[in-house]
């Protein structure tokens, strides 16, 4: 959509006429994707690489910023009338004209798991400004080492391919750990990438095929020359919480994490009372994050990741003491917005919600 055009309908005498529905909703009517401001996409392209996971190309509206490499972004399908939005990594490069992102099923997880299943060509997803530092460099280094687990793969992905786009792979090493090849998502394009890249090697390690767990033998054996290498590090907390030890213990290089698990330290428990002001509810703090004590009140707070990423869940205290559930410090807060999924009480707290 012009600009002229987008200032011309976003005007609040064309906004008295469309009342009370909004212009976008008449917008919608010509093209799903058409928003004054809302990022949008339509699903244009759609792969299964594996049994647990749908790869879905995304032609985004105007109103797409672009990304950084490794970035995430909230993605968002309507359910029942609701919108529900969860916390994906774009895999593509930023030099890319179209959104990937990759899913894995995910428990319960409602929006993993429908889009696993009933993700097509056509469907509309509401999408948010790409968020994220974990590539904050302009320029490839010279050797890099990209280590990954499951579903880590996917914003690590987006940095390898950035470089090969941009023909900056000089020296990387791509260690990606999975269960079997059949359930590794990215595993035929990895390898095309090794053979047609001389300065990549790739090292998969499966683990339900005899694959030994990461270890200091392990990381010795793949990555030897590790001290000279900046790292990207993304996987499941478990593997994370292995990995970080046994890079610092070799290289004073920088280390780039992205985590997609709960980045919480300390059980999820509070203590005191909670005020939600705007809905005039109270509650025990007892029984979990803020964002949890909020959803067993009965209220819908916005959330996206539900473990610190997104920033969807962000909301202000007007006052009280909380407590970081990631590194346990307690603060006494007013008037300061946080993240409801990873604070708890830490006596009573006003939030405005």
């Amino acid at each position: 959509m012009k600009p002229v055009v987008k200032k011309l309908l976003g005007s609040s005498f064309v906004g008295a006429l469309a009342s009370p529905l909004s212009v976008d909703d008449y917008l919608s009517l010509i093209d799903s994707r058409l928003s004054l401001s809302e990022p949008r996409g339509r699903v244009t392209h759609v792969v299964r690489q594996t049994p647990d996971s749908v790869t879905l190309e995304i032609e985004p509206n105007d109103n797409w910023q672009g990304h950084r490499p490794g970035q995430h972004v909230l993605l968002g399908v309507v359910l029942d009338g609701v919108r529900h939005s969860r916390c994906f990594s774009v895999v593509s490069a930023p030099s890319e004209p179209m959104i990937e992102v990759t899913i894995k099923r995910n428990g319960d997880g409602r929006v993993s798991n429908f889009l696993v299943d009933h993700a097509e060509r056509g469907q509309l997803v509401h999408l948010s400004p790409a968020e994220g530092d974990f590539y904050p460099h302009a320029e490839a280094p010279r050797k890099a080492l990209l280590l990954s687990a499951g579903s880590g793969i996917t914003p690590v992905m987006s940095v390898l391919r950035h470089w090969i786009a941009r023909d900056e792979v000089a020296d990387v090493v791509f260690v990606h750990y999975a269960r079997t090849r059949d359930d590794m998502i990215y595993a035929a394009e990895l390898e095309a990438m090794a053979r047609r890249h001389d300065g990549l090697r790739v090292e998969t390690v499966f683990t339900a095929d005899g694959g030994r767990r990461l270890d200091d033998a392990t990381l010795d054996a793949l990555v030897p020359d590790l001290a000279q290498r900046p790292t990207w590090l993304c996987g499941p907390a478990g593997f994370m919480d292995a990995a970080e030890p046994l890079i610092a213990a070799r290289s004073n290089e920088t280390l780039h994490r992205e985590q997609f698990a709960a980045t919480r330290r300390e059980t999820a428990h509070g203590e005191g009372a909670v005020r939600f002001l705007n809905s005039d509810v109270a509650a025990s703090g007892e029984s979990g994050s803020l964002l949890e004590v909020a959803e067993g009140a009965g209220l819908k707070p916005n959330y996206g990741c539900r473990m610190g990423i997104c920033h969807a869940c962000k909301c202000r205290v007007a006052e009280g003491s909380v407590r970081d559930l990631r590194t346990n410090r307690v603060r006494d807060v007013r008037d300061t917005d946080i993240q409801l999924c990873i604070h708890a009480a830490a006596g009573d707290v006003a939030v405005e919600l």
